[in-house]
């Protein structure tokens, strides 16, 4: 499960002889001996309650002589929508939409949606069991926190539903949530039976998680190409997180202190924010590509460089880019064209100003999905 569970399953699918496959609609292809269901993402819909159910009926009839092989990868959050008790998908579904709206980080988006799912946060467990499960894990999460990728369904959860309460008022969304979910909070608070179970829980016995592919050994992959074809390289930063307007001043001051004489690529990677005020259309990479030009005028107008900055699952935010490549002549091909740059990532419309520059990265889905990259090639 998860936007890369095809690619996953590649080396497996001729020695399992029955499963369930929930992918996105770009990944999504029928593969015999599986049920296969293209599912909403990154907004939830019914397929993925249908699909839910499904593997719920398959699990609960298990014993403890039967082995379950997870395929993990992310997106399985949005992919598997299984609402707990008396909330309604399309409930979770708004929540969820204000929620990555709001400028919340992934592991705090995940926290809140392990407490209203009977799949999350290790929940897909209390179906599985007892039979045996061996979860291989590719990581889109900074710092490959288990729990978090895909909310972390055959993982211990250690966050609480006092946690999800602090986070949305801490996004000012807990007076701004239906009642059934407020609701639920509330009484997981006092009812330490509804909490997600940690890894005191005894569903946690015969189930081991192996991580088999992430951000940091994507950027590794990439220096380890450049060498090989004697290109100059350099992995920058990793683990990126925060803010898209910060990480990009970040980006320009650190560079403007090295000062780089020769020619580089610099190879970063992480997964950065952004607060939706518009209604305009694009993604953190194609933000983030925007606001480095605006910032690389201002302190370093006289670099020579190209950016590539792309979500490595070929989508960049609810478009059909993956990001974009800017150079140091994109800031003049804008103006050329009487764009008012601020105003438009005021409306978060980076999509649209980009497109018209032809400076969109548009690959389709990838079948992998370890998070952002960006490569900054100097000189």
């Amino acid at each position: 499960m998860g936007n890369t569970a095809l690619s996953l399953l590649k080396n497996f699918e001729n020695k399992i002889s029955e499963g369930v496959i929930v992918v996105n609609k770009e990944n999504f292809k029928k593969v015999k001996g599986f049920k296969c269901f293209s599912s909403g993402h990154p907004i939830p819909n019914k397929n993925g309650l249908l699909a839910s159910l499904h593997i719920e009926k398959k699990l609960h009839s298990l014993s403890e002589k039967d082995l379950v092989l997870f395929f993990l990868s992310g997106g399985g959050s949005a992919l598997l929508p299984y609402p707990s008790a008396n909330i309604k998908i399309e409930q979770k579904v708004i929540l969820n939409r204000k929620l990555l709206n709001s400028g919340a980080d992934i592991k705090e988006i995940n926290t809140v949606r392990k407490h209203l799912s009977k799949i999350k946060g290790g929940n897909l467990l209390k179906m599985s069991f007892p039979a045996k499960v061996h979860s291989f894990i590719l990581s889109d999460v900074i710092g490959d926190d288990l729990s978090s990728i895909s909310s972390g369904p055959t993982v211990p959860d250690e966050t609480s539903f006092n946690d999800v309460k602090r986070i949305l008022r801490k996004y000012n969304l807990w007076n701004d949530i239906h009642k059934s979910i407020k609701a639920h909070i509330e009484l997981g608070i006092l009812d330490k039976s509804l909490e997600t179970p940690d890894k005191t829980n005894k569903v946690f016995l015969n189930v081991e998680n192996t991580l088999i592919g992430s951000n940091n050994l994507c950027l590794k992959s990439i220096d380890s190409l450049c060498k090989k074809k004697n290109i100059n390289s350099k992995i920058w930063k990793t683990n990126i997180e925060g803010d898209v307007q910060v990480i990009a001043k970040n980006f320009v001051r650190d560079l403007k202190k090295k000062n780089y004489k020769k020619p580089i690529i610099l190879i970063s990677g992480g997964e950065s924010t952004v607060k939706i005020k518009g209604k305009g259309k694009g993604g953190r990479n194609q933000e983030f590509a925007l606001h480095f030009i605006k910032n690389i005028r201002k302190s370093l107008s006289n670099l020579k460089f190209t950016l590539l900055s792309a979500g490595t699952d070929g989508r960049d935010g609810p478009t059909n880019a993956a990001g974009a490549i800017v150079n140091h002549k994109s800031l003049d091909l804008i103006e050329n064209k009487n764009i008012n740059l601020n105003k438009e990532l005021e409306n978060n419309n980076s999509y649209q100003v980009l497109k018209k520059i032809n400076s969109l990265v548009i690959i389709k889905g990838t079948n992998t999905n370890v998070a952002d990259i960006q490569l900054l090639m100097i000189n």
